[in-house]
């Protein structure tokens, strides 16, 4: 069983139609967006299809509020044809991008400097858990187009695609038929040199601690490889040399909304999002045991214990002046980072309980202060905000 994406077009039509004559069990998926005179008209031309060849059908009509309308479009339809295939149960969806709309893709990297994971497009890809195939990347738009009045399988044509409104309708009217060969050629040699930056990348992170990268000549190359693995985001050159020049010592750098931290051998990243103050207040003991990371046992510098009196309890992030008192005297928390060399971006994840006081009476890595081992209800705090470096 799988599920196949169809606008209406010819290339989805003759994608749905080559599909159904191998016989396989088809559901199809269409996103009417409403924002054409013919949209309506397309829908119709799939319903009736799928009516006459007794196929499934769902239809998604999306409200479209602003903003940059070919990014919103491609994020909710995909995220619908995700949605109808887990509910089908089914692990494959089909998409007709076609070889005029992989040498676009490449066009338009080229044209902007792209960095990418893969240059053109995939035969295969995941979204989610599921497989996506491009089953049609070997032919030419006017080849399906012809495929269509040869087999009497009906289409329309999307009069978007005939302005250059879009910058991808500007390079498909502006490339010529002699021009093809070279570029497939052109994409095919890309991406055997991102293949082999990515197996170089590979073969050193295996036996370097990343830090290391930075004595290597290709050390930039590295840099955004490495980070394109923990982000899956791609840096500009530009970005690239300015970041991989301020993490020459040890430092915190931010970039797109991350934050990229040397620490010793070590190389360290979050969304900066993730590491703003952060509190959550435990009125009762039934909040603080659904609280995530409290156990009903654990490690003997996991144990803490609270009684009445010191509700309610604050769960937050570290402040500057906190403290811990233990047997053997105050311990300022920022001075436990220091003799751990805890890195920056770690600090900003730790959590520490508070008591009704403000006193912290637990500290993940050095345990409950001197008054609470065992004066009330017994509990553990499994918690550890430092990852392994990559």
């Amino acid at each position: 069983m799988k599920l196949i994406a169809c606008s209406g077009g010819p290339d989805s039509m003759a994608l749905l139609d080559m599909e159904r004559k191998t016989g396989g069990g088809l559901f199809v998926c269409h996103v009417n967006y409403r924002k054409r005179p013919t949209a309506d008209r397309d829908e119709a031309i799939v319903r009736q299809y799928c009516e006459t060849h007794g196929l499934g059908l769902a239809v998604l009509y999306p409200h479209y509020e602003g903003g940059n309308f070919q990014a919103w479009a491609r994020d909710v339809r995909y995220d619908f044809f995700c949605r109808q295939a887990h509910l089908q149960g089914i692990g494959t969806i089909l998409v007709a991008h076609q070889q005029d709309d992989l040498l676009e893709t490449y066009v338009f990297q080229r044209e902007r400097h792209m960095r990418c994971d893969w240059y053109g497009l995939r035969y295969r890809s995941r979204r989610q858990d599921l497989m996506i195939e491009r089953p049609l990347l070997g032919w030419r738009k006017q080849e399906l187009e012809d495929y269509c009045r040869q087999n009497h399988v009906p289409y329309g044509v999307d009069e978007s695609n005939l302005t250059d409104v879009y910058a991808r309708n500007r390079i498909r009217h502006g490339m010529k038929k002699e021009e093809r060969p070279a570029l497939l050629r052109e994409i095919s040699m890309a991406n055997r040199r991102l293949l082999a930056k990515q197996r170089r990348a590979t073969a050193f992170f295996a036996v370097h601690p990343a830090a290391d990268l930075f004595s290597q000549e290709d050390g930039p190359e590295l840099l955004e490889t490495w980070i394109w693995r923990q982000t899956g985001m791609h840096l500009s050159g530009r970005q690239t040399r300015e970041l991989f020049r301020q993490l020459q010592k040890d430092c915190v750098a931010e970039v797109k909304g991350w934050l990229v931290e040397r620490h010793g051998l070590l190389l360290h990243m979050a969304p900066v999002k993730d590491l703003e103050y952060q509190e959550v207040v435990i009125e009762t003991q039934e909040q603080l045991t659904r609280y995530q990371g409290v156990q009903a046992a654990g490690k003997t510098i996991e144990r803490f214990s609270v009684t009445p009196a010191d509700y309610p309890l604050c769960i937050r992030s570290v402040k500057p002046k906190d403290a811990i008192c233990l047997r053997w005297g105050t311990k300022k928390l920022s001075r436990y980072f220091i003799d751990k060399k805890i890195s920056r971006i770690d600090r900003l994840k730790w959590k520490v309980i508070a008591n009704r006081e403000g006193r912290v009476i637990f500290m993940p890595g050095i345990g409950c202060d001197k008054d609470h081992f065992d004066s009330g209800e017994v509990h553990w705090f499994s918690f550890q905000p430092w990852k392994k470096e990559l």
